[in-house]
């Protein structure tokens, strides 16, 4: 007998069912059209789901409303189709039913940009790794989010997996701030720390990395400006105080700065209030002095 050869050896581009941002799929770097309506949400539940779907969970998803009389029949005719698409688009991914639930298994050749992420973290991750390739690894991974998984569609708050992947994401882009500085390769992180902190507007930890990598590449005012941004956020919109790391990171950002700036006004002005008032900054280089109190504390 012949050896066996998959897909990619035989010229199929792989395909991609996407979950990490917008719901889409691809073969190769082409788009393939989702099915629509009702189908696109069954699909999308079985690839976020990871495992198998109890029909009457598929039921609500899909229709959330009110399910049709014939429910049970519904998603039967729903799957039916589904399964349809993937042999003309994707033949080598199967749905298969196990009991009254619905698996979505992918094939040699297709995959999951989710599936890919964990690999890529978790190669990551490993402290074994050489930290130049680490850094590599990371980037990449968090290259593969292209907004909130499933662009924030209710399937996608009906599974854990997305918080997974979410907490996941966080865990990642801070390891990838750490590694990145390690190396000598702050900039390299700065635009991935940048993305996440506009999309998770009051995640300290997401801030402190990104402020860290900031002065890493020599951009002190804007780490502090990021800072107290999000200190006001977190006070004005919020009221709550700002946790121990983003101070923490906010006096190591002042520590940084020589004892006698030559700009005391652009240290005195990122620590403004955002909306221009008067400075509300606990500490700032002012006049030789490293600390000098300024009222109420910025951070």
């Amino acid at each position: 007998m012949g050896e066996s050869v998959t897909g990619e050896e035989a010229g199929v581009p792989p395909g991609e069912l996407q979950v990490l941002g917008p719901f889409r799929a691809r073969r190769g770097d082409v788009d393939v059209p989702l099915p629509v309506g009702v189908l696109r949400t069954v699909l999308a539940a079985l690839a976020l789901a990871g495992r198998p779907v109890p029909r009457p969970r598929l039921l609500d998803l899909a229709w959330p409303e009110a399910a049709p009389h014939s429910g049970h029949k519904a998603v039967h005719v729903a799957v039916s189709r589904l399964r349809a698409w993937l042999r003309a688009e994707f033949p080598d991914t199967r749905i298969h039913r196990e009991h009254d639930s619905y698996h979505l298994v992918t094939g040699p050749t297709t995959s999951t940009d989710a599936a890919r992420f964990e690999h890529l973290v978790a190669d990551g991750l490993d402290p074994a790794a050489h930290p130049a390739l680490r850094v590599d690894g990371l980037l990449a991974a968090l290259a593969l989010w292209r907004g909130p998984v499933l662009d924030g569609h209710p399937v996608a708050a009906a599974f854990p997996t997305a918080v997974r992947w979410d907490l996941s994401r966080i865990s990642a882009a801070c390891a990838l701030a750490d590694a990145a500085t390690a190396v000598g390769r702050p900039a390299a992180a700065v635009p991935t720390l940048a993305t996440l902190a506009a999309e998770r507007p009051t995640d300290e930890a997401v801030y402190a990395s990104w402020a860290r990598l900031l002065v890493a590449c020599g951009r002190q005012a804007e780490a502090l400006a990021a800072l107290n941004t999000l200190r006001a956020r977190l006070v004005d919109d919020l009221g709550i105080e700002p946790g121990p790391v983003l101070r923490t990171t906010f006096q190591q950002v002042l520590n940084t700065y020589p004892a006698q700036p030559r700009d005391d006004t652009a240290v005195l002005r990122v620590l403004s209030d955002p909306r221009g008032g008067p400075p509300s900054g606990t500490y700032v280089a002012l006049f030789g002095a490293r600390q000098a109190r300024l009222g109420t504390p910025s951070v």
